[in-house]
């Protein structure tokens, strides 16, 4: 993601300028909206979400921002979906894409072949993501995979992640603790994007700064998929799955903070909302 601004529309309401209100008091009809876009279908998502506890009660719980920048950037609704997830493959046909996103916990090494390391771990979501990925891709869906996300999509073609905890590396790729949230979350250091892939599509640039903040990395990466973006340091920041039929791309950093005002997350999430309404309207 680029530094944030505020959007060259600020500010600019539906409806207003030229035209608007063309038939108001003076006899003149709207002409009727097209048969098909009378009903238009709103793409539903499938988010992968987490257990968390509050006082005791296990609860299915997601970062908001996640949920903000689907509707209101991508104009998708939204369902939380929760692992084990054994009802999958016969409810997976109802969703129009699917999202990944971030968390505190990583990926149990066991997936990948490496002994376990102490470090959090949300095995319900570990279990979902390898499942889910790719039968998602296999139907046709569009995914979105964010933070952990990648590494899951990784992790699920049969790559494995390296631990950065106490590197020079961890360190270039975590959050400053002594900010405020939301300013750990500012962009922190570029990325190059792959001349060609869908990322360089997206954004029309060769690097964007993005805000990446993960204590795990890929380390080699799965057959299937395609490097999109690289930092400085040779950090694998974002991919791509090779011969998909549909958007299936995931990236390390956290464009679902300033979605609505960065113009690298937000062309992420329009595209991703794009390839879900032609999903849905190719099923409606």
């Amino acid at each position: 993601m680029s530094t944030p601004h505020t959007p060259s529309d600020a500010g600019t309401s539906p409806g207003t300028g030229a035209g608007a209100g063309a038939g108001t008091g003076t006899g003149a009809r709207t002409a009727p909206a097209p048969a098909g876009a009378r009903h238009a279908r709103t793409p539903l998502v499938a988010l992968a979400c987490f257990t968390e506890t509050l006082d005791g009660v296990p609860y299915a719980a997601v970062r908001q921002a996640y949920v903000r920048a689907l509707e209101d950037v991508a104009g998708c609704a939204v369902a939380l979906i929760q692992g084990p997830a054994p009802w999958l493959p016969t409810v997976l046909d109802r969703f129009d894409a699917v999202v990944l996103g971030g968390h505190e916990s990583n990926v149990d090494p066991r997936h990948y072949g490496v002994p376990p390391a102490p470090g959090p771990r949300a095995p319900e979501r570990d279990t979902l993501a390898l499942d889910l990925l790719p039968r998602a891709v296999d139907a046709g869906l569009p995914v979105l995979g964010i933070c952990r996300g990648l590494q899951e999509l990784n992790v699920a073609y049969g790559g494995t992640l390296r631990d950065l905890t106490g590197t020079a590396l961890g360190e270039a790729h975590r959050e400053d603790l002594t900010l405020p949230r939301d300013a750990q979350y500012l962009p922190r250091h570029p990325v190059t994007l792959t001349p060609g892939g869908l990322l360089h599509q997206l954004t029309g640039h060769p690097t964007v700064t993005v805000n990446s903040l993960h204590q795990q990395a890929i380390d080699r990466l799965a057959p299937r998929l395609h490097t999109e973006a690289v930092t400085d340091d040779g950090v694998i920041e974002a991919a791509s799955v090779t011969g998909a039929d549909a958007f299936a791309l995931a990236v390390q950093w956290h464009p679902e903070w300033y979605a609505a005002s960065d113009p690298v997350s937000k062309s992420l999430f329009t595209a991703f909302g794009a390839a879900a309404a032609r999903r849905a309207g190719g099923r409606a």
